[in-house]
């Protein structure tokens, strides 16, 4: 298959017509140059059209149809880069659906799925490992490109394809014109953590004042919106006290002004 975007040196790219997972592929690369003294693993994506064992967060599978884009970015980063990436990631991305030019603003649900018009597009799922001042990140990507996947019991939302909101070519030049853009966007992000956080912020579909529910692994916490961390942790009222929480799931029950 012929790329329609050339991606950027010298980033590899590996291309499955079906895999297991592109997370599961990533990390077995990982591991394998973990293991050798032999070789350097360069910056990596990894694409598939469909996934039979796609993973979602909190361990959930991930139906991954034909008529998607999945796949999985890895590379080497500093630690002290570790922070920024999972914003880093969500803006990249959104930026490159919005590179498609479909004519629509994607918005970003915490911790960063991509929503239009409050329907679900697609999601991340970020990992990394490090080992004193250097690291592997790995960011697990999806995006409905012409089916719209069933979703996990209880997201509370629906889902939305690129197709229903005005995409009209083929589903692999969606796909490598959203892996292309996202590489072109992914390490300037990093490198300009307050900028990245602005974007991030400014495509946040919540607003301060908004009742959620976060299911955490000790149990389930309701509170009040407050605000953002540096690094796009939520910070919630709950009792009167203020908690911040990096990663979890959350669901609002009422938005501010009751809308």
């Amino acid at each position: 298959m012929s790329r329609l975007v050339t991606v950027p040196d010298p980033v590899n790219v590996v291309w499955f017509d079906t895999v297991d997972s592109t997370n599961a592929v990533a990390e077995r690369f990982v591991e394998g140059w973990l293991a050798s003294e032999e070789y350097r693993l360069p910056e990596t994506v990894v694409v598939a059209r469909q996934q039979s064992m796609g993973r979602g967060r909190s361990g959930r599978s991930w139906e991954s149809p034909a008529g998607g884009l999945y796949a999985t970015w890895f590379a080497g980063l500093p630690a002290r880069d570790l922070p920024v990436v999972p914003m880093a990631v969500g803006v990249s991305l959104a930026a490159a659906v919005e590179g498609l030019a479909l004519n629509v603003r994607v918005g970003l649900k915490w911790p960063n799925d991509l929503q239009v018009d409050g329907a679900k597009l697609g999601g991340v799922l970020c990992s990394s490992r490090s080992a004193g001042e250097a690291a592997w990140v790995a960011a697990g990507f999806g995006v409905n490109v012409s089916t719209v996947p069933a979703l996990a019991p209880g997201e509370g939302t629906q889902a939305v394809s690129l197709r229903e909101v005005g995409f009209t070519g083929e589903v692999d030049e969606a796909i490598w014109t959203l892996v292309g853009g996202f590489l072109t966007h992914i390490h300037s992000a990093i490198a300009d953590p307050r900028g990245t956080r602005s974007q991030w912020l400014a495509r946040s579909v919540h607003a301060v004042g908004d009742r959620v529910r976060v299911r955490l692994p000790a149990g389930v916490v309701e509170g009040t919106l407050v605000g953002f961390g540096r690094f796009g942790e939520i910070e919630l009222e709950v009792g009167g006290r203020r908690r911040r929480v990096s990663a979890a799931e959350l669901m609002v029950t009422e938005r501010q002004g009751g809308t």
